[in-house]
């Protein structure tokens, strides 16, 4: 099975971003978020795919991924939280890590919850007792994180999700949950 996705928004996007990040750019470099955003270049959609879900709950293999720009210290390298443009590549997290030995490279939230309780920004914990309690069938044997701050959405559209769907379905993973932040 191909892994289907709508590029119709990728060229209007682009043409937009490249007027907006020329002004953009030395806001964000002040730290002047708002003002950067203000006229950010949202991508539109005039289309909600939708495929019916056809499994059992039960019997599916669930996998996660976060906006929260977490990775394994001493593992992998860390997102580049100072880039301008954020990073828009990601990280595999084995199913067996313990959440709370993960970091937080993400710097546009506050990390005071997810560092009491790493399962506010990845729910690990929880799935695991979702299979314990028979209400899914199976984790996945790896979930992934991706950095909340990336500007690009072309890039992550075109390039990271589709790599991180097509490790998915080498896995056999039936559901993704997204977990944003």
């Amino acid at each position: 099975m191909t892994l289907k996705t709508d590029t119709r928004w990728i060229d209007d996007f682009r043409a937009r971003f490249d007027p907006w990040w020329a002004g953009a750019e030395p806001l964000v470099q002040a730290h002047e978020y708002g003002k950067a955003f203000a006229t950010y270049p949202w991508p539109t959609f005039t289309e909600t795919p939708w495929t019916p879900f056809r499994r059992r709950l039960s019997r599916c293999r669930v996998a996660l991924v976060t906006t929260g720009g977490l990775f394994r210290p001493g593992l992998d390298v860390a997102f580049d939280r100072d880039a301008p443009a954020g990073d828009t590549s990601f990280r595999a997290i084995p199913d067996t890590t313990d959440p709370q030995s993960l970091a937080i490279a993400h710097t546009h939230f506050p990390h005071g919850p997810a560092e009491a309780d790493m399962n506010t920004i990845f729910p690990l914990d929880l799935l695991h007792q979702a299979v314990a309690e028979g209400e899914i069938g199976y984790t996945a044997p790896t979930h992934y994180s991706t950095m909340g701050y990336a500007v690009r959405a072309d890039d992550l559209a075109m390039v990271t999700a589709p790599t991180i769907a097509a490790l998915m379905r080498e896995d056999g993973v039936d559901i993704a949950i997204v977990v944003p932040v």
